[in-house]
């Protein structure tokens, strides 16, 4: 089982490879397809209230 941990300056994933892969997809297609994974580090960051 997949858990995220989200911090104000740290992401955090925690499960196997392949459910982590595929949060991180899943997360790339609700953004329209080609999103760099330091801009939704940014993203949680900005949620997590920093």
């Amino acid at each position: 089982m997949l858990k995220k941990y989200i911090a104000p300056m740290n992401l955090r994933l925690v499960g196997k490879a392949w459910e982590i892969r595929h949060a991180l997809r899943q997360e790339q297609k609700l953004r329209g397809g080609h999103f760099p994974l330091k801009e939704l580090l940014a993203i949680s960051r900005s949620k997590s209230g920093s």
